[in-house]
């Protein structure tokens, strides 16, 4: 079926939806268009996703380098996955850098964004497929026109500007000139490409912040979560049906949004929409590291995620473990040198002191989940080949289960050394 058959489609469940239809009449009505479309009742009736409970999509933000390309695909400036639970009605997400270094089939290791221009969405949804490891379902795209015009279309956004945000690039036709207020601002098209494209600052497209001890995530991949949850409550608070299935329609006619998502998918997604909240939806960077001009997957904290926000194994979001740091080494300041290492990586130091003795060689890690990816990655960090499970009470761990970490670990003399 056509892009532009299917849309008809849709606008007729939409709309007719809107405007309050009789279900007899209703199907009246829908057989002559499907007919002149030459779709079938059991494509439109049938259970939407597949009948898959968990669904994953890809959001595309495409920038504007398809102009003069063979292809037409332009590099990928936004890459994010929500992951949906269609019976609890939750979203979750992870952003995933432009930057991010992968393999993509036939070019060899690239920047994660190049996998768009070199095969459109297909080949970026495979990419993310083998980053991830998990199967994307789903793909809806957008670009720099459309980004603009769906923003002017819902009457502009709502965000806070926390720094003053300055760029011009006449070659790219891109002018930023953002000004910084503690108050939410009203952003047009124009304002909110600047807002979600700039990254020159110290932090740039993807990096890390210490706010009051606790690494957190900053840059680029951040404010566009932002932008996207702003986006999400305008259209939200669109005051009917009719409304809303007139900025779909609009956004399909000028080819805005392009996507795979088939008739009964896109009127599941719209009746799970307007139960959610915006605000609510667990959204979280791909964690990683930098390194020659790439981002570097942590793959143990990525597998973690990945469990959480895209299988909804567990509650939300990477874990923010706490661990203390015992000194077993006895040289003094150790414990504090690890204890600074393990807050730099993003774990929460609660305690640091000496061990119960100064007679370890090797340094050691308590945990109470010992199999967890970044139980594995706090031995790597201290080269440590012994994991112990917390199962009897050590005497190097607290005695009530309320002051017990998530992990221990026990500085020895070959980290000095």
């Amino acid at each position: 079926m056509t892009r532009s058959s299917w849309l008809v489609i849709v606008l007729v469940i939409v709309i007719g939806s809107a405007v309050g239809i009789g279900a007899g009449s209703y199907l009246a009505w829908l057989i002559p268009v499907l007919r002149g479309t030459g779709t079938s009742m059991s494509a439109l009736l049938g259970n939407p996703f597949g009948d898959q409970r968990y669904v994953c999509i890809l959001m595309i933000g495409e920038d504007n380098t398809a102009r003069g390309t063979k292809r037409g695909n332009g590099l990928s400036d936004t890459l994010v996955v929500f992951a949906l639970d269609t019976e609890t009605k939750e979203i979750r997400a992870i952003s995933i850098p432009r930057d991010t270094r992968v393999r993509i089939p036939d070019y060899g290791v690239c920047k994660i964004n190049a996998a768009h221009a070199h095969g459109g969405p297909e080949l970026a949804r495979q990419v993310v497929c083998d980053l991830l490891g998990v199967n994307v379902d789903y793909y809806i795209k957008t670009n720099t026109t459309g980004l603009k015009e769906m923003v002017d279309l819902v009457g502009g956004v709502y965000l806070v500007i926390d720094k003053d945000m300055h760029y011009r690039d006449r070659h790219g036709g891109l002018y930023i000139d953002l000004k910084a207020k503690p108050e939410k601002q009203l952003l047009n098209g124009q304002q909110a490409e600047g807002y979600v494209r700039f990254r020159h600052d110290k932090v740039g497209d993807y990096g890390w912040e210490t706010v009051d001890g606790v690494k957190k995530p900053r840059g680029r991949v951040v404010r566009q979560q932002y932008f996207l949850r702003a986006l999400a409550n305008r259209i939200l608070s669109m005051p009917g049906k009719r409304e809303r299935a007139d900025f779909l329609r609009k956004c399909y006619e000028n080819e805005y949004i392009v996507s795979d998502l088939n008739i009964r998918d896109w009127e599941a997604l719209a009746d799970l929409l307007k139960d959610i909240e915006p605000e609510k939806i667990a959204m979280d960077v791909m964690p990683g590291h930098l390194e020659d001009h790439f981002v570097v997957p942590d793959q143990d904290k990525l597998d973690d995620l990945v469990a959480r926000n895209l299988r909804f194994e567990g509650p939300a979001g990477l874990v923010m473990a706490k661990v203390e740091v015992l000194n077993g080494s006895g040289v003094q300041g150790a414990a504090t040198k690890a204890a600074d290492e393990l807050k730099e990586a993003g774990f929460e130091v609660t305690r640091t002191d000496n061990a119960s003795s100064f007679d370890y060689n090797r340094c050691c890690v308590i945990a109470r989940n010992p199999d967890l990816g970044w139980v594995r990655q706090i031995a790597r960090m201290f080269d440590c080949e012994v994991i112990k499970e917390d199962s009897s009470g050590s005497d190097d761990v607290g005695d009530q289960p309320s002051a017990q970490p998530d992990a221990t670990v026990i500085v020895g003399r070959d980290y000095v050394n």
